[in-house]
């Protein structure tokens, strides 16, 4: 595979086809601007499908807490549980998965037949009871394993019985083999009881299904509470693989834990021990929402990966107070009320959060919380003085307007377009920074051509400078305040599977061109989280217990990893495009080349990004570099694919990759063809 890779960058090279456009590009090192923030490379997540539990967190059993299908909200998506019971009971050969989810046994738990089952509760504790007759019965559920790293996991039971007895955990193939198995000793006390069972899988192949059963004895009353299962390689918690791959990008910035989430989520209910910690409906997506992942994980997890942590505090259905309380909690020290709060908790020093943003999307009437222009800027009047009350160090992103330029319903629903205005007006300095979110192209249908709709997505970014300065520049100019932008949820959003978006080639290659925008607007853009951490929005991705890298993750990579910071001069002459703006917006004469470069601080390396955005046609690429002495071999790293649609699975998790390589300066200067769509990234190290 390495080797095969290595001919096709040779061949995109050095090959120049018959449809190869001229590019000449020039890099002056003495021009420079003021160095960017490192913060522009940063990455957003939220309590959203499987971002979270059933993704980043290791743990591997669906339904940990044995809450009744009821739980689960419906909302307007339609009967989404029962397509989910549905696929689960297909998945795992579940054959009375959907019957026993209504006759007293908890969602995706199905039962041995022979045995009674009833959901009961004690304050905020669910549980499952079992009741066997003369025979042994079980509860089983399914599971995808990450057999590809480790065969041992680290379960915990919290559980008791009528008279004390003996449980039995058993895993399972769908072909009912026993795999391993380890025994349970419960008394009428409830108890959270841990063990470590090691697997026997040498017939097994990585994305199988497992069962997890429970056995009880027979002439029992069995109850459970809870089951945790972690592989045995868990970082804290979290899945080792994520761990490794946020780090190898050097991630600078980690924005949570929402997104629409936030705007009904109170963060008390996420701290503190497990038990004490209320199992509830997500109020923002069709799901659960366990609290097990609250604060102190998600702050964990930033320090685990050397990122910043940004919370979005909720402004929807909560009060200042509750988010002052929020920042005291995570800066204060160990002698205050919140700090002490922390402390008992385990973290005895401060977390000294510095970025704070006061809500999310609250624009839009499909927000908690939705409301007016006139409403928010009297909102943001009294969270952010509470805010800066708690810890006057730190900085506050006001929630801006949603506004893109596509014929999308979604993005315009209940909009009030002087958002901004009535935000900036009412506040003036009291405004730091405003947010922006930009999520395009979901008006691209299954009926558009690729092409012409990955032109538009382009002719998006081509605009953004202009789209930025009227949605966000002129408000705050006319309010006498510098201007200053968060972009804290960002990607391209087509639907179709027919046509590009975040999760292929094109989201890489967006993702570039707002970036490149971002780097050039000369301090303007002060952070960008791209959207988002796994299974949402592109990135990093985990099915059946497998994760692999989507090729936006490779393009984030390329920017967040580099040490550049000072953006240098670029010229670039470039064959242009146009779009038709059918579905996102119209454009003329597009660039079919984008290019910018960063130094380092001291002047010891230049890192230059070149992105071919053409979908058919190859660029002989001509690169000057004046100012600076570079060695005679820079580092190369592309991303690349002809197909706008091509997407990594669990079983080809390859099929868009990055090849890195090396290639030869002659005089400062590099002569290579770039395939189309495309990315590259060339580090020059001074001679």
């Amino acid at each position: 595979m390495k080797s095969l890779k290595i001919f096709v960058l040779i061949f995109c090279l050095f090959t120049i086809n018959s449809a190869v456009g001229q590019v000449r590009i020039t890099v002056n090192a003495d021009k420079k601007d003021q160095p960017i923030s490192r913060n522009l490379f940063g990455l957003f997540t939220e309590h959203l499908g499987r971002n979270v539990y059933q993704g980043a967190w290791a743990q591997v059993v669906e339904n940990p807490e044995f809450v009744a299908a009821s739980y689960w909200p419906v909302r307007d998506y339609g009967n989404r549980m029962e397509r989910n019971l549905r696929q689960f009971q297909k998945n795992f050969n579940l054959t009375s998965l959907i019957d026993d989810s209504e006759n007293g046994f908890a969602a995706f738990w199905a039962s041995s037949g022979n045995i009674k089952g009833r959901l009961l509760s004690e304050g905020i504790l669910d549980f499952q009871q079992v009741k066997t007759g003369n025979e042994k019965g079980y509860i089983q559920t399914g599971v995808f394993l990450p057999i590809h790293r480790t065969a041992g996991y680290e379960v915990t039971l919290k559980a008791r019985s009528e008279n004390q007895t003996e449980v039995v955990l058993q895993i399972l193939d769908l072909n009912e083999t026993l795999l391993g198995e380890t025994t349970f000793e419960l008394t009428p006390a409830w108890q959270s009881i841990k063990s470590k069972i090691n697997l026997s899988l040498a017939a097994h192949q990585m994305g199988d299904p497992y069962l997890m059963r429970l056995v009880v004895k027979p002439n029992s009353v069995t109850e459970f509470s809870r089951i945790l299962s972690f592989p045995d390689d868990h970082i804290d918690g979290w899945e080792p693989e994520l761990v490794a791959l946020l780090k190898s990008m050097k991630l600078p910035l980690l924005r949570f834990p929402g997104g629409n989430f936030v705007s009904g989520y109170h963060w008390i209910d996420g701290v503190g021990p497990i038990d004490q910690r209320p199992v509830l409906p997500n109020p923002a997506w069709h799901g659960m929402e366990w609290n097990h992942v609250g604060t102190d994980e998600w702050i964990n997890l930033c320090r685990l990966i050397g990122a910043e942590p940004m919370i979005c505090v909720n402004a929807g259905n909560g009060t200042a107070e509750e988010g002052a309380n929020w920042v005291k909690y995570c800066n204060d020290p160990a002698s205050t009320p919140m700090g002490k709060l922390r402390a008992g908790n385990g973290h005895k020093e401060p977390f000294n959060v510095k970025i704070w943003e006061v809500g999310n999307e609250l624009c839009g009437d499909w927000q908690i919380g939705f409301t007016d222009g006139d409403d928010y800027a009297r909102r943001y009047a009294m969270f952010a003085p509470e805010l800066l009350k708690a810890d006057s160090s730190i900085s506050l992103i006001a929630n801006g307007l949603i506004k893109v330029l596509e014929k999308s319903e979604l993005i315009t629903r209940g909009i009030d377009p002087n958002w901004n205005y009535k935000l900036m007006e009412y506040n003036g300095d009291l405004v730091r920074s405003v947010s922006v979110h930009s999520l395009v192209g979901r008006a691209i249908d299954e009926n558009a051509d690729p092409v012409e709709g990955w032109k538009d997505l382009v002719a998006f970014v081509d605009n953004y400078p202009d789209f930025l300065h009227e949605l966000v520049v002129e408000p705050m100019q006319k309010a006498n305040v510098e201007p200053k932008i968060a972009i804290t949820e960002l990607m391209d959003w087509p639907q179709p599977p027919s046509v590009g978006n975040v999760t292929s080639i094109s989201g890489a290659l967006w993702y570039s061109g707002i970036i490149n925008t971002c780097i050039r607007s000369e301090g303007l853009v002060e952070l960008v989280t791209r959207s988002a951490l796994m299974n949402h929005g592109g990135g990093l991705r985990k099915d059946r217990g497998l994760i692999y890298t989507q090729p936006v993750y490779w393009s984030q990579f390329m920017y967040s990893s580099q040490p550049g910071t000072i953006p240098l001069s670029v010229e670039t002459m470039a064959p242009t495009f146009n779009s038709s703006g059918e579905y996102v917006i119209k454009g003329e004469n597009i660039p079919v080349v984008d290019a910018v470069a960063l130094l380092d601080e001291v002047g010891n390396s230049t890192s230059v990004f070149i992105c071919n955005r053409d979908a058919n046609t190859s660029q002989e690429i001509n690169l000057v570099i004046d100012g600076f002495v570079a060695k005679k071999d820079a580092e190369l790293v592309m991303i690349q694919s002809s197909n706008l649609a091509l997407r990594n699975s669990w079983e080809e998790p390859e099929n868009v990759s990055p090849v890195f390589d090396k290639i030869s300066v002659k005089g400062n200067r590099i002569n290579y063809t770039i395939p189309p769509l495309a990315l590259v990234r060339i580090i020059l190290e001074v001679d």
